[in-house]
């Protein structure tokens, strides 16, 4: 009897629907690529008379799931702000590259699936407010 249970409490879980509830859409975003002292025609940092691009830090990524999201990216920059960009649409396998032109190496991303109106995407002012710089 109690394999039956098991069994039965098993199979049930396993193919209990998902909801959108019980998903992270963050999950749905994978690390492309990332690279440091890449070109980068956004940031202007000069060297005497040459641009130098030494502190760009740039990272891609990528919507592993099968359904469009909406993300929100931010990059820190060496002081302690914050770049962020406006929200994208990335349908499945499109990738999103972002850049902090004196980048620290991290990066901040939320997402939700597409007219997604339960799930709000943070501001530029709440992030900044909740990731203060230094």
């Amino acid at each position: 009897m109690k394999c039956y249970l098991t069994f039965f409490i098993l199979a049930t879980w396993l193919w209990a629907p998902v909801r959108a509830q019980d998903q992270s859409y963050a999950d749905c975003l994978a690390k492309a690529g990332s690279s440091w002292g890449q070109a980068c025609e956004k940031c202007e940092t000069y060297t005497g008379y040459k641009r130098d691009y030494s502190g760009v830090y740039q990272v891609q990524l990528r919507n592993i799931c099968n359904e469009m999201l909406e993300v929100k990216v931010a990059m820190e920059e060496a002081n302690g702000s914050w770049r962020t960009f406006p929200v994208k649409t990335l349908a499945s396998g499109d990738t999103l590259s972002t850049f902090a032109c004196q980048g620290t190496g991290k990066f901040l991303y939320w997402a939700r699936r597409v007219n997604d109106t339960e799930i709000i995407l943070p501001t530029d002012g709440q992030i900044a407010n909740a990731y203060p710089g230094r």
